[in-house]
């Protein structure tokens, strides 16, 4: 229930959220928020019970976003007790501040993607006070949300967008390296090894990272 959710982050400081308007203006929604909706979902909460509501995440400042009763779109600003969060079918880990989305590929362990929107300054005072508008630049390629690949191809957008890829397991964010790919499946190290000796490069797009990791758990 939404006053669930409202009870409990109460202490959170729970503020409207004034810059939203960010998310159908300059930066898309898909881009805005890790989900593409709001989608109703779950908090867990270290020390308390789950609280439920309509959530979606903000990824220009990874703060937990809900729906009031009145569709307003409410920020828990102060949430360091949240551990993770469930919005329908997906589940996003909280680790140092930040929230990864999860891609499981067995029980407990995955590919766990972060994405980091940055603003960017749109200009840059030069000789004379002139500014050079080039100064806005922006990193893309493709995102990937609720299942779907977005590909980010707009000029001279005010924003730069960035995923990571990193693995988890058992509530732990770990670096995407081949040494905790051995720690992550440990039963398929001579597996790992036999990838890499093959020529084979650690995969950098999610897709082929996931591949890796399905081929490697396969009997």
């Amino acid at each position: 229930m939404k006053l669930r959710l409202i009870t409990v982050l109460a202490a959170s400081l729970l503020m409207p959220v004034f810059a939203g308007a960010q998310s159908n203006g300059s930066i898309p929604a898909e881009v805005y928020y890790l989900m593409p909706e709001f989608r109703q979902g779950m908090v867990f909460l270290s020390g308390q019970g789950p609280a439920q509501g309509k959530l979606n995440i903000c990824a220009l400042d990874n703060t937990l976003r809900f729906l009031d009763d009145k569709g307003k779109e409410m920020s828990a600003v102060y949430a360091d007790n949240i551990i993770k969060v469930q919005i329908d079918t997906v589940t996003f880990l909280r680790n140092g501040g930040v929230f990864y989305r999860l891609y499981p590929v067995v029980i407990g362990s995955g590919i766990a993607l972060r994405r980091d929107v940055e603003i960017q300054h749109r200009s840059k005072e030069g000789a004379f006070g002139l500014t050079d508008e080039t100064a806005s630049i922006r990193e893309y390629g493709t995102i990937y949300a609720d299942g779907v690949a977005y590909e980010l191809n707009g000029k001279n957008s005010p924003y730069k967008v960035s995923e990571r890829l990193f693995l988890y397991s058992d509530g732990k964010i770990l670096s995407y390296t081949k040494k905790n790919l051995k720690k992550v499946f440990p039963a398929q190290k001579a597996a790992i090894d036999d990838y890499f000796a093959s020529g084979h490069p650690l995969p950098e797009d999610l897709p082929s990272a996931l591949s890796l990791l399905h081929s490697l758990i396969q009997p």
